[in-house]
């Protein structure tokens, strides 16, 4: 008999994916109750290559770092640390040992992305090449031996600890996933054959070719649904192109899941038909609002995000430190809940509401920490500083969502501010007194209406006193748009300017 408490935990877990793959621009939504959880969208020329293999080569070794630059034929060259060499792991030596024992200048290795680039940093790089499956991880370089943390019977567990070690060659580390764990030794070895048949083909290959060159290019959106499918054992997939529903329905019969995959025809777009795209929408938005009137304001910076909790609306009906705790209850929910939607990673500083009440604080840490369980990225809750500000970290491996769909204002360069009218116009009177002792007689000034108003002052009341003090008559057109700025076009006598100014 299922019990009330069953029923509800599988209503919370009902998961839905929508998957937009018909177009050049690749959307997958991962929703719970029909609540957006986790976007992926990616444009043609930002593709992931974390996981990508390639063949690289070393252009610069960094004693200093214990790291190399790796040419691994993109525009900038990806870090590769020593820790990351399977010459290093496998010989086990000191912490300390140089980075150039086990590397030199102009060496070629395989690497595979880990991080995507960001920024104006190059991408990351490991020389311990993986491949994995839904139940067994294979790396190549590193001699070690995991199992997962999840499986329900320690027995199991000790037992296929001592499965992977038995089998395991000195050079390959093996991570047994929670789904092995009913499983027999013979899907086992398959798989471990099959692993092992994949790095055998990446080194005949690398063989023939040249570097810098692509190995084997990793489908990170397919790989990323099946990653989102393992994790439940049902739910619903719409998805609107046939190869990858041909792929995912033999997924799902090959692994005995219970996912109910559709494949959608229609004119209309799938996310639209779906109600997903007003949910897209709001992730973009600096503000977000919480169902009791609070609401959080983020700020994203190249070194951290900024994260500000606000009670807004809500008053509450009891006293103030409950009203504020109510508020930062439903804002740590809702924090964890938009990192993973915007897939935002670094440094997270989150400034909630002034607590008094330690315990509150301990709660709030409680709530994030469980909430952010359920990330697939490993999320680190530090604890509150002397401040108030609660400190997180979540590990990067790709660019935020506002980095993937955004670029800087070429106005204000991403700064979210422009000049005054005033700063602006005070510049361009300091200018034109720099010229004041020149020979001309007038001076043509291209500007906004905005700066001119200021400049000139109300109704040109302003004007004669400039023209004296630059000893120059002022002729002024105007630019359109909404953007505080001048150029001087021209000096010269006034039938000059008169004549160009027509």
């Amino acid at each position: 008999m299922i019990s009330f408490l069953q029923i509800e935990e599988r209503i919370f877990l009902m998961k839905k994916m929508i998957a937009n793959l018909s177009s050049r621009e690749k959307r997958v939504a991962v929703l719970e109750n029909d609540v957006l959880r986790k976007i992926e969208i990616m444009p043609p020329h930002q593709c992931s290559t974390v996981g990508n293999i390639y063949l690289g080569k070393v252009t610069k070794v960094l004693p200093g770092m214990d790291a190399v630059f790796i040419d691994y034929g993109v525009d900038k060259n990806g870090f590769l640390h020593r820790d990351e060499i399977p010459s290093f792991q496998l010989t086990k030596r000191d912490g300390k040992a140089a980075i150039g024992q086990y590397v030199r200048q102009g060496e070629k290795l395989l690497v595979q992305v880990t991080r995507d680039e960001t920024g104006k940093k190059g991408a990351k790089l490991t020389g311990l090449i993986e491949f994995s499956t839904d139940s067994l991880v294979y790396i190549h370089g590193i001699d070690y031996v995991g199992v997962s943390k999840k499986f329900k019977n320690e027995h199991l567990q000790k037992q296929w600890r001592e499965t992977a070690v038995q089998f395991k060659q000195p050079n390959e580390g093996l991570i047994v996933r929670t789904s092995m764990e009913n499983e027999s030794e013979t899907v086992f070895l398959n798989r471990l054959s099959s692993l092992r048949q994949l790095y055998k083909n990446l080194e005949l290959k690398a063989a023939s070719l040249k570097a810098p060159a692509l190995l084997y290019e990793r489908d990170n959106f397919l790989e990323m649904i099946i990653s989102e499918m393992s994790r439940t054992g049902s739910g619903e997939l719409a998805i609107d192109d046939f190869e990858a529903y041909q792929e995912l329905k033999k997924w799902i019969q090959e692994n005995g899941k219970e996912w109910i995959l559709s494949y959608e025809t229609g004119p209309k777009d799938i996310f639209s038909e779906r109600n997903v795209d007003g949910q897209v929408e709001k992730v973009m938005k600096k503000i977000v609002w919480l169902d009791n009137g609070g609401y959080l304001i983020f700020e994203e910076t190249e070194a951290f995000t900024v994260i500000d909790v606000n009670s807004g609306k809500f008053t509450g009906k009891v006293e103030k430190e409950a009203t504020l705790f109510a508020v930062n209850q439903a804002a740590a929910k809702e924090v964890a809940r938009q990192l993973r939607l915007r897939n935002i990673s670094g440094i997270i500083l989150i400034d909630f509401i002034n607590m008094e009440k330690p315990q509150h604080k301990l709660e709030i840490i409680d709530i994030v920490k469980k909430e952010v369980a359920r990330d697939e990225m490993r999320v680190q809750v530090i604890g509150f500083t002397e401040l108030g500000i609660l400190q997180v970290t979540r590990k990067r491996t790709s660019p935020s969502l506002s980095e993937i769909l955004t670029i800087p204002c070429p106005v204000c360069s991403g700064s979210g501010k422009v000049e005054s009218a005033e700063t602006v116009a005070f510049r361009l009177e300091r200018e034109l007194l720099e010229h004041r002792k020149a020979d001309d007689e007038a001076v043509w000034v291209e500007v906004s209406k905005a700066v001119a108003d200021v400049l000139l002052g109300e109704n040109e009341s302003y004007r004669p006193t400039l023209e004296e003090l630059i000893s120059k008559k002022l002729f002024l057109s105007f630019v359109s748009g909404s953007i505080n700025t001048y150029s001087i076009k021209r000096f010269g006598s006034i039938q000059e300017i008169e004549r160009a100014f027509k």
